[in-house]
């Protein structure tokens, strides 16, 4: 639980600094975002009817949860204060669904889940 941080006595403001924060952050999201508008991507070129329909899904499943995380911010101390039991449950949780992931038990559990409570909806 350390955290080792850089700092820098001259800051560069301007187009270059933030040049290289939006370098460091396009590095920091793309292994997960890049994933999935690539997929988006892929569903809008094999259905270009729809392809809007999934692009404005895709803006809106990121830019909704920043939102509505910006008016709550402000009371998030909660979390500081459970942060290790967070970690915990995180933790055992993603062990958990490795272990479903490694024996193909999450394909049951998805099936089961999408007949009883989607009608056997399995995507688009």
């Amino acid at each position: 639980m350390r955290d080792t941080r850089l700092t820098y006595k001259h800051k560069r403001t301007g187009f270059i600094g933030s040049s290289f924060v939006g370098m460091g952050y396009a590095a920091g999201w793309t292994p997960c975002a890049g994933s999935i508008l690539a997929t988006v991507l892929a569903m809008g070129v094999s259905n270009p009817k729809q392809s809007i329909m999934y692009m404005v899904a895709y803006v809106f499943g990121f830019a909704i949860p920043f939102f509505i995380m910006s008016f709550f911010i402000g009371r998030m101390k909660w979390v500081k204060r459970y942060n290790r039991l967070i970690i915990k449950v995180g933790g055992y949780s993603m062990i958990v669904m490795g272990v479903l992931l490694f024996f193909g038990w999450m394909t049951q559990r998805t099936s089961f889940l999408s007949t009883q409570f989607f009608g056997g909806f399995t995507g688009f």
